[in-house]
């Protein structure tokens, strides 16, 4: 039997996962219009699908997007 350690697998499936507007305003704090605005005007990354008219986001390029706020703010 190998000592090796495998990877955590849970690590690449959260991170490529797919989220909703509802759990993006939860996870960033703020309101359905300020996520609305933040869209419209580029800002935020753009809907990676839209099913069913609902917009859904990888999870992987939320994450980068506040990496790169926060990496600009300090």
């Amino acid at each position: 039997m190998s000592d090796k350690k495998l990877p955590d697998i849970a690590m690449y499936i959260d991170n490529a996962r797919l989220i909703k507007k509802p759990e993006l305003q939860r996870l960033l704090n703020v309101s359905r219009s300020t996520l609305g605005r933040w869209i419209k005007s580029g800002n935020f990354p753009p809907p990676a699908k839209i099913i069913n008219g609902r917009s859904l986001w990888h999870f992987h390029d939320i994450d980068r997007w506040i990496s790169e706020r926060a990496h600009k703010a300090g």
